[in-house]
């Protein structure tokens, strides 16, 4: 697989035609130019701006002489766009005359932003930047159910580094002692600050009702007397005591390094720098997007830095046969790329950082024929993004059919990491750690609540050190609460979502749960190994209370009774013997390495007729080896019941209590030579996960 793969990295990075048409761009260059070479001395030198570059192209098209591929050079330097670059069918190439936008000799960047004059540093190391005649206030803030308020709607960077908004605590989280009503009013365990006519400005970061959605909306009033802030905006989900919230946007809270206010009224930026930064490049965010393809084909974008949108930098939709290739992203109020409604997208050999609600989304392919989109996200480094909607805003999302993310890594977030949405969806050979760093309930992959989006393959990919944050308890009468790391799940297969293949991955340390299957159905669990001081597998048949409504009503949005389906999915046109129970799921063939003392690693609770759990090899480290289970067809229950206890139920067929001498080293598992694993069928994970360097 590895030698497919770097084919395809290959291919991407390489390909050339033995015919094209060269057009260049330089920072020095002129538009009046013919853009036909690099000489700036001559009339045929480069174009200065992208814009003109594209208009080449469209005339070149337009007078019927597009009879070969193009590449547009673009030279080092940085080009701020003064309006988003967008493509349409006029800029399109063909399947043997493509369009290439190619970064090269240096660092290519492309900014969306407006660089700040004339700053001038004040007292306690407060900066001032005066903003008259910038139009700053033209730049609105995107206003959706999870953000709202008034503050501005840029961000700003010092030396490329994103400044927070001046905020109380100056760090970490406050706490909601008391609800004083469902949704607009509490008290706090914290003493707030005295904002007087700052109030009106200020939002408020919150996580209401758990651990898993957070969203930002604008303050009505506070009351120091009693310790009290009301709401303008109802929270999506009712307050609850103890869950965290901060506030922002506050000039009288600007006494923190790295931290920013937009004075209005004065036409001014104050900040103070990050710790051991001394401010030489000052920029707000200006465009809402940098690039926007509508209906556009065979464009290709290589070796170029987009930075300073502050919504997506590079949106798609409607398109085909697009490649984006060692992009450099970062710096970037939402997703670092979006493309939806779109087929063979691919993203490649990029680096994704410091966005604010996730890296790439590709959605495409047709639901009800099964058609695929082929979209490809492969060997990016995707780190430290959703830093403002910390939630649901993951690196990779693929929705639709037939997506792939491969060989990418994945790291340093607070959320969730990578979501499926759809059908065949295939994620391989990905590294991902270090995220739900601020999440409870939280996947590092994460679906649910559906039974029909089948065909999903999560194979041969590294989930490790995974820890999850929420709230853990909350003692009014003591005036006290406690947060602690719990909470995440590896893989985790929410509200009974159904027809998974999760097979060959190596879970170490990998959540409270490396895998929850969540009373879904016909998914198969083989082949992966486990190393957890927590679960590693649970399998829970949901609550009493749980509305399948949602359920029933995404079945019948598909076809599901037609042939094609049929055809793809037979279990789910077979009528359910229980419709509230996990049904027909395979569990077999793991490699199981308990690390907690008298801890239960396994929770079973689903009934016998249907399910398989066969030939696993389980292995506690510090002694017995424990399994909570409760099957729903025999009435059968127990907690923490020994390993022999459980196999004697006679439900775990061909399972194995031994030490399957097994060493992990970073994305590797090394067996020695006498593990008993050969016995169970167990086959090696291969040793190429990750990056491709």
């Amino acid at each position: 697989m590895i030698n497919k793969s770097f084919s395809i990295i290959a291919l991407i990075c390489f390909s050339t035609t033995s015919m094209a048409l060269d057009y260049y761009v330089a920072p020095s260059g002129n538009d009046q130019s013919s853009g036909l070479s690099l000489d700036a001395t001559s009339t045929s030198g480069p174009f200065q701006t992208l814009y003109r570059a594209q208009q080449a192209i469209r005339d070149l098209k337009k007078n019927g002489q597009f009879n070969e591929s193009v590449t547009v050079h673009i030279q080092p330097g940085t080009y701020t766009l003064q309006r988003i670059l967008e493509f349409d069918i006029r800029d399109s190439g063909f399947a043997d005359r493509e369009i290439r936008w190619q970064g090269e000799n240096g660092a290519v960047e492309i900014s969306g932003g407006i660089t700040l004059q004339t700053c001038t540093e004040g007292e306690n190391k407060i900066w001032n930047c005066p903003t008259a005649n910038l139009a700053l206030d033209d730049i609105k803030y995107s206003d959706t159910n999870r953000k709202k308020g008034s503050i501005p709607g840029f961000e700003l960077f010092v030396n490329q580094h994103r400044l927070q908004l001046a905020r109380w605590p100056d760090s970490g989280w406050a706490h909601i002692k008391i609800p004083m009503d469902e949704k607009t009013k509490f008290s706090s365990f914290e003493q707030l600050p005295l904002l007087q006519n700052e109030v009106s400005r200020a939002q408020i970061h919150i996580f209401a009702s758990n651990d898993w959605y957070d969203q930002y909306l604008p303050v009505l009033a506070i009351d120091q007397n009693s310790n009290q802030i009301t709401l303008s905006a109802e929270t999506t989900f009712p307050l609850a005591s103890g869950r965290r919230f901060y506030l922002q946007n506050i000039l009288s809270e600007l006494n923190s390094s790295g931290e920013w206010f937009y004075d209005k009224p004065k036409a001014r930026i104050l900040f103070i720098p990050p710790d051991k930064v001394i401010p030489e490049n000052i920029i707000v965010s200006s465009l809402q997007k940098l690039v926007s393809l509508k209906a556009a084909k065979n464009i290709s974008f290589h070796n170029l830095i987009f930075r300073h949108s502050t919504e997506t930098a590079i949106s798609i939709s409607n398109s085909s046969d697009i490649t984006l290739n060692k992009l450099e992203v970062n710096n970037v109020g939402a997703r670092a790329i979006e493309a939806v409604d779109s087929n063979n997208i691919i993203i490649a050999n990029s680096q994704i950082y410091e966005t604010g609600e996730g890296g790439i989304l590709l959605t495409g392919g047709n639901r009800n024929t099964l058609q695929s989109s082929n979209n490809l996200a492969i060997n990016n480094h995707i780190h430290h993004f959703g830093t403002t909607i910390l939630t649901y805003s993951p690196a990779i999302r693929l929705g639709g059919v037939g997506g792939s993310a491969k060989h990418n890594m994945v790291e340093y977030a607070a959320g969730t990491g990578i979501i499926l949405d759809g059908n065949d969806h295939l994620l391989e050979k990905n590294e991902v750690s270090h995220v739900c760093d601020q999440s409870s309930d939280c996947g590092a992959i994460y679906m649910g609540k559906d039974w029909t989006q089948r065909g999903n393959i999560i194979r041969n990919n590294s989930i490790h050190n995974i820890f999850g944050y929420g709230l853990e308890s909350v003692d009014l009468s003591k005036n006290f609460f406690k947060y602690s790391a719990h909470g995440a799940r590896g893989v985790y297969l929410d509200d009974a979502i159904s027809g998974f293949t999760i097979m060959g991955n190596i879970f170490n340390n990998a959540g409270e749960m490396a895998i929850q299957l969540g009373g879904g159905r016909d998914n198969n669990i083989e082949n992966n190994l486990f190393n957890t001081e927590q679960y590693a597998i649970l399998v829970d048949n949901r609550w009493p209370s749980y509305n399948w409504e949602e359920n029933k009503k995404r079945l019948k949005a598909v076809p599901y009774q037609s042939q094609i389906w049929r055809n793809k999915y037979p279990e789910l046109a077979q009528p359910m013997a229980h419709e509230n129970w996990p049904e027909g799921n395979k569990i077999r063939r793991n490699v199981i390495i308990s690390n907690k003392l008298g801890g239960t690693t396994l929770r079973y609770w689903l009934p016998e007729q249907s399910n398989t759990l066969s030939d696993n090899l389980a292995w506690n480290t510090t002694g017995q080896f424990n399994v909570d289970y409760d099957v729903l067809d025999r009435l059968k229950k127990r907690a923490g019941a020994p390993w022999q206890e459980w196999v004697g139920e006679g439900i775990e067929h061909g399972s194995l209590n031994v030490d399957p001498c097994v060493t992990i080293t970073g994305n590797r598992a090394t067996f020695c030579a006498q593990s008993p694993v050969k016995q169970i069928g167990f086959q090696m994970i291969p040793s190429d996960i990750g990056l491709i360097k």
